[in-house]
Formats: structure tokens, sequence, C-alpha cells
């Protein structure tokens, strides 16, 4: 071999080896995350249970995770399955009374590449906070953590430019937060 495409190879090596071990102390040491979709709009979802009071509707499961759009007092709110156990995320504990609305879909944040590794939830959920003004509503995002002990609500992020990327960001951290509020109930 030539000398000049010895040093070539051995120049490329020493690049290659010295960022991947760089790389090795931070960035390939972290665990990417993304979201996939699932439906919560009624459309796509079955009634299981319906009167005057409100209803029960079963969506889209994401993988082992069963979902439930619970509707009660012109309020929603979600029901999670998980192994025979009922995680109930009471939306109204960290929003308050007044009346609300689910979006229409769910963004699991989970590992990327591994739809299994589920960090979390993210779903919209419109407010009215003003019963003199039905039309006055405010869009926030609640997050939930899921984890293989617990699910739970973690945090609501209220509406702003960058809403989206801080729900996923509470998500993606390494600690694990703390539930603001849940119930469990198993079968």
């Amino acid at each position: 071999m030539n000398k000049k495409l010895t040093f070539t190879l051995m120049f490329i090596s020493i690049i290659f080896f010295s960022s991947f071990s760089y790389a090795g102390e931070g960035e390939f040491n972290r665990v990417k995350y993304t979201s996939s979709y699932t439906s919560i709009d009624e459309k796509d979802c079955m009634t299981l249970d319906s009167d005057d009071l409100g209803s029960i509707q079963e969506c889209e499961p994401f993988g082992d995770i069963g979902v439930r759009v619970v509707e009660g007092d012109i309020r929603q709110s979600i029901t999670l399955t998980r192994q025979n156990r009922e995680y109930i995320l009471n939306f109204q504990s960290i929003v308050g009374t007044g009346l609300s609305t689910l979006g229409t879909q769910i963004e699991w944040r989970h590992e990327k590449g591994k739809s299994e590794n589920v960090k979390g939830m993210i779903v919209r959920l419109d407010v009215n906070e003003d019963p003199e003004d039905l039309d006055k509503i405010t869009s926030y995002l609640v997050v939930s953590k899921i984890t293989p002990k617990d699910i739970c609500i973690v945090g609501k992020i209220l509406p702003q430019s960058n809403q989206n990327e801080l729900a996923r960001a509470m998500l993606d951290v390494k600690e694990e937060l703390p539930c603001l509020k849940s119930i469990i109930k198993k079968h």
C-alpha cells in the first residue's frame, strides 16, 4: 500500500474513533424519542356505553395500552388500560371544573424505532373556564407519563407558540416526573 493511502486511512480512522468516543459520552448515550399518533375522534372509536349523562368510547389502542374516552357532565377525560388495570386520568383535577373537550388524537412519545418503549402521551384538552362566555376556550396540552409501574398526569402546558415542543421536552427528560393525579383500578 502506498504511503499516501495509508496516511489517509489512518487519518480517517483517528477522526472516526475520536468522534465515536466523544459521542459515546453524550450523543450515542442519549435515548432518542419520537412520536406516533392514534385517533380519539368520535368517528374512529366504538361506543361502549351512552346515556343522557355521558358516554364511554373505546378507541384505537397503542401497543398493549387500551384507550377509552370518557365523557360525563360535558367534560371529557381518558382512561388507559394495561395488564388488567385501569388508569383514570382525571384531567379536571389539573384544569378546573370548566367544560372540556379532547382533541382528535393522542401523541405517544416513545423510543425511536421501539414503539413498545412508550415514555408517555400528550393530548389536547380545550377547556371553557368562563361560564359567562362559552366561546372562550383555553387549549391546554395534558402530559401523562407511562412507565412499567405507573400511568399518570405529570403536567399541563399553557397555550404558547412552542407548546408542543415543551410538552415533548417534559416527557423526553431522563428523570422520572412525579404524578400530579392518578387513580388506579384493578379489573
